[in-house]
């Protein structure tokens, strides 16, 4: 997504969200053979002290020269799904400001913008464009604060990229199939679409964690949340299949970004007809000698730290 050019080199790459309630810093150690895990942490902190926190972090494990990558969470951003506009190359970036001015929540003057090149596999035959969109003040903010630890920032991403490079790390004998992902807060679903890499799709729902906390076989109402979110997943798989020229959903991969809901894979598997998995991070990372577990608060994080730098 959003790049800033900085040269570095390293065999360890480094994740970081911030939130209201803290930062989740998470640095990846790439081995010959696997993923090494080397720091996942979460610092309680208010937004006022993060860049003193981000400081006294660098200096206490030497994070300086590691590549980072920031994701924004997704309070933090918009993602709009828009025609390509027929304009020259040059001429994309202020296009589709013009495209999505009414679309967003925030005056377009005060947007950083980029966008996703979708595969053109669309039955209508027009390409397709993901624009991410999100205030300048909050990019600036990260910018400044990440530089001023001398963090080597090199990409600002967003949290369904960085949940699609745990479901490809997770899925590679997969890769050739279309996967679909529901990334879950606390009260707000992402669910996406993904084939080799690409992002497809991508919608939002109001049915998060807090809504499926309780949720059991026992509970009937508790059921009915259940069934909402199984038909919404359901018709986006459907919107997706046709509306484009690609094999329909194999399997479901769940993302919790807080304590996971109980059995949601078995109960969501049994309403969809298709296998549902739970991501497990430990199935994709080994926690070096420092790790003792993950936080789910990390998981972006993770996400982040799994981008390839080359």
């Amino acid at each position: 997504m959003f790049s800033l050019k900085k040269k570095a080199k390293s065999d360890a790459s480094m994740g970081v969200s911030f939130s209201n309630d803290g930062i989740a810093l998470v640095t990846v150690k790439r081995g010959s053979l696997s993923l090494i895990l080397e720091m996942c942490e979460f610092i309680p902190c208010l937004p006022e002290d993060q860049a003193s926190q981000l400081i006294r972090l660098v200096k206490q494990h030497e994070l300086d020269q590691i590549p980072c990558n920031c994701v924004l969470l997704p309070s933090e951003f918009e993602l709009l799904q828009v025609d390509a506009p027929e304009v020259p190359s040059q001429e994309i970036s202020s296009a589709l400001r013009w495209q999505i001015k009414d679309l967003i929540d925030f005056h377009v003057d005060d947007a950083v913008i980029d966008h996703i090149e979708l595969p053109n596999e669309s039955t209508s035959g027009k390409n397709q464009l993901l624009v991410v969109a999100s205030r300048e003040s909050i990019i600036r903010g990260y910018v400044d604060q990440l530089q001023s630890a001398e963090i080597n920032l090199k990409t600002i991403d967003i949290a369904v990229q960085a949940a699609r490079n745990i479901v490809n790390f997770q899925s590679k004998e997969l890769s050739h199939n279309s996967i679909g992902l529901l990334n879950l807060w606390d009260d707000v679903a992402k669910i996406s679409v993904i084939l080799n890499n690409d992002l497809y799709i991508n919608r939002s729902s109001n049915i998060g964690l807090e809504s499926l906390a309780h949720v059991s076989d026992q509970d009937e109402n508790s059921q009915l949340i259940l069934d909402s979110l199984a038909l919404e997943l359901q018709r986006t798989f459907d919107y997706y299949e046709s509306h484009s020229r690609q094999a329909p959903i194999s399997q479901l991969f769940i993302i919790s970004n807080e304590k996971p809901v109980k059995n949601l894979a078995e109960m969501l598997q049994a309403r969809l007809g298709i296998d549902c998995i739970s991501s497990n991070m430990n199935d994709i990372v080994t926690l070096g000698e420092n790790v003792d577990n993950i936080d789910y608060r990390c998981i972006s994080a993770i996400g982040g730290a799994l981008r390839d730098f080359s």
